[in-house]
């Protein structure tokens, strides 16, 4: 092979990269009508796959779907809407008209997938401008305890001292959820939960599987002692509260009952 042919070659594929290069870096933006085919199979949805694919194609699709995003947190259908504010957690999550869409969230009928995990995110990312939304989410949701605790959460997370009473009685609830919501709440108030005071964890090995929580029949030994090891821990929490935060357990006093 002579030299010249090597210099040709080698000329060429330098030409070949600049041009690949090029075509990428000067991409045109996605144009309308994908975010619009993207939208429309997340509407056509009917199992959990085609819908994921939508979504994370519009996901990919960046900025551009945001204003179709946002259209769709208010769609007839709760998947669609739960789909929606999925997108907007994970790629926008302290956008303003997100953040509106959020604090409407707490109140959709779809529970599970819109309301709860609004109020969780809204304290997560220490959005200010849901307080308000969340103390009234906090007040209507007695009866519905992952919410209520969610939204209780996200207040510690902004600094509510009033909620630290409701998040003390969460932290020996018998149901895991109320446990991790409430010791995620504490440390934020506190900046120390029941794992720092020889406690194995809120979950204490429960087997979790999205929402659905594993429950075991009888073994009432066992279930007696994993309350009073709960228990203790809490009040070596609440000694250490005494001790060293005497703003919080000055709250305590005065509002548990």
């Amino acid at each position: 092979m002579s030299a010249q042919f090597l210099g040709r070659l080698l000329a060429f594929l330098f030409v070949l990269l600049a041009l690949t290069v090029g075509a990428s870096s000067f991409a045109p933006p996605q144009s309308d009508g994908e975010v619009e085919n993207a939208y429309r199979e997340l509407l056509a949805a009917n199992h959990w796959r085609t819908r994921n694919a939508a979504r994370d194609r519009l996901i990919e699709l960046g900025e551009s779907a945001l204003d179709t995003v946002l259209i769709g947190t208010e769609d007839r259908n709760e998947d669609v809407r739960a789909t929606c504010h999925e997108i907007l957690r994970g790629s926008f999550p302290t956008n303003e008209r997100a953040v509106a869409a959020f604090i409407r969230g707490l109140s959709d009928s779809n529970r599970g997938y819109v309301t709860y995990p609004s109020a969780f995110h809204l304290g997560e990312h220490k959005i200010e401008a849901g307080r308000d939304a969340l103390r009234a989410c906090l007040a209507a949701t007695a009866d519905e305890p992952r919410t209520h605790y969610a939204a209780a959460k996200s207040l510690g997370e902004l600094g509510d001292k009033a909620v630290l009473v409701t998040l003390w009685n969460g932290l020996g609830s018998d149901d895991a959820y109320t446990r991790y919501l409430s010791n995620l709440g504490v440390k934020a108030l506190a900046g120390r939960d029941l794992s720092e005071f020889d406690y194995e964890g809120a979950w204490e090995g429960a087997f979790v599987s999205g929402p659905a929580l594993a429950r075991t029949q009888g073994r009432p030994v066992q279930k007696a002692q994993k309350r009073a090891d709960r228990w203790q821990a809490i009040v070596r929490f609440t000694q250490w509260l005494k001790a060293e935060k005497p703003e919080l357990i000055a709250e305590l006093s005065e509002k548990l009952w």
